[in-house]
């Protein structure tokens, strides 16, 4: 079995996402350029590789991907990896990862209650998600930004002993972030399987004969997004007021005005073409808080490695420059 297959099992070409997430709050008190923040970047890296597999490995087997004419290219689907080999691997490692992620809080954080009290709401929240809750619950998106939520909270807690202003906005920017992530284009790339786990389908969005029709979901998804970027983004600047972070936060919201715009209205449907525009999307709101948090360099190196990251990986699994999910 290829290195390569595992990669796709795992989603690796989302990771820069699971890394920003944990690394940014880490670092708005500590050094980028320490061997503790390259702990924890490596240790991201492989949390998110581990859990996405996870998710992967739970929707084959629970039969979901096996139905999904465009997940018929992925490893285990296409039979590329066994499911003996996912299990065992993706399994034990996400034990080993549970002790490495408590081992590193003793290590490094200046509270490591709160930060282990981090972990398991983290693992816990992802873990039922990833096992039936994604495609059986309707409020699925609640489990997995809790999740996301949890983990930025763990990177947080590793170099703060307590929760500012500062970290409950950023907490906040990461749950509003998922929350379009997963129950907007989540479920938007999944919307002509009308799966019943798919609030979009409840808010009346359907594909008809090539064309997407939002309903009433077009109000919930610029809402959300309205406060994601332009309201927590708006907060996170205050914290830290300079005109180069103000001009930076205008050039963001402009930019993820454009493309929800492209989202969220009615227009021709075609998969390929939503994977990118999410994918534009996802990357516009995860960038937009790094400048208004952390120092320019800081900032400017996270956020090349992150476009690096995804579109080589991207290349290199798929083909093309947007995951193939």
């Amino acid at each position: 079995m290829k290195f390569e297959y595992w990669l796709q099992l795992f989603r690796a070409q989302t990771a820069p996402a699971t890394i920003l997430l944990i690394l940014v709050p880490y670092l708005t008190d500590a050094s980028l350029f320490s061997l503790e923040a390259l702990t924890v970047g490596l240790f991201a890296l492989l949390a998110h590789w581990v859990s996405f597999g996870h998710n992967s490995l739970m929707d084959t087997a629970m039969g979901y991907d096996r139905r999904d004419p465009s997940k018929s290219h992925h490893p285990l689907v296409a039979g590329r990896i066994s499911m003996t080999a996912a299990h065992n691997v993706i399994h034990w490692s996400l034990s080993g990862l549970a002790v490495v992620a408590i081992l590193i809080s003793l290590a490094i954080s200046p509270n490591p209650t709160l930060a282990i009290i981090s972990i398991f709401l983290w693992f816990v929240f992802g873990y039922a998600y990833n096992s039936g809750l994604s495609k059986e619950c309707l409020l699925s998106f609640l489990p997995i930004s809790t999740c996301f939520t949890a983990m930025g909270a763990w990177g947080w807690f590793l170099s703060h002993s307590t929760l500012d202003r500062l970290g409950w906005v950023l907490l906040a920017y990461f749950f509003t972030t998922i929350l379009f992530q997963i129950s907007w284009s989540g479920h938007l790339k999944e919307l002509e399987l009308k799966e019943g786990s798919n609030i979009l389908v409840k808010m009346g969005a359907k594909v008809w004969k090539g064309k997407f029709t939002p309903g009433y979901s077009i109000v919930y998804g610029g809402v959300v997004k309205f406060i994601n970027v332009p309201i927590l983004g708006g907060f996170l600047l205050l914290e830290s007021f300079d005109w180069s972070r103000f001009s930076w936060l205008i050039l963001m919201v402009g930019s993820t005005a454009y493309v929800l715009f492209k989202l969220i209205t009615p227009r021709e449907y075609k998969r390929e073409k939503e994977l990118q525009k999410m994918s534009v999307m996802e990357i516009v709101t995860i960038f937009t808080p790094l400048p208004l948090v952390l120092p320019w360099l800081e900032a400017t190196l996270l956020m090349l490695f992150g476009v690096a990251y995804f579109v080589l990986m991207n290349k290199a699994l798929w083909g093309v420059e947007y995951p193939r999910v």
